[in-house]
């Protein structure tokens, strides 16, 4: 009984690891949007929250900020570059 416990207690915590990591999927959407923000583009849309706060993550860490509009089954979400206080862009 005991082991039995034990063993799903390792499957849970194992799972709950494995989600915490993004998929190759969203690596792959994060890398298309990076080079769409690269090339110019302030808007971005996507159904999927995971998706909202992979990006988010990034953006904070690069020097953008976001505006972040949410629909019925959907974000748009609005890039630009933080400023600093003399309106100067951050890099």
């Amino acid at each position: 009984m005991k082991k039995l416990a034990l063993l799903i207690s390792s499957i849970v915590v194992s799972s709950l690891l494995a989600s915490a990591e993004p998929s190759e999927t969203d690596q792959k959407w994060l890398k298309a949007v990076q080079t769409m923000v690269a090339k110019g583009e302030t808007k971005v849309s996507t159904a999927s929250e995971d998706r909202l706060n992979l990006f988010k993550e990034w953006a904070n860490s690069n020097g953008y900020s976001l505006k972040i509009a949410k629909a019925e089954n959907s974000f748009t979400i609005e890039v630009s570059r933080k400023t600093t206080s003399d309106g100067v862009a951050q890099k």
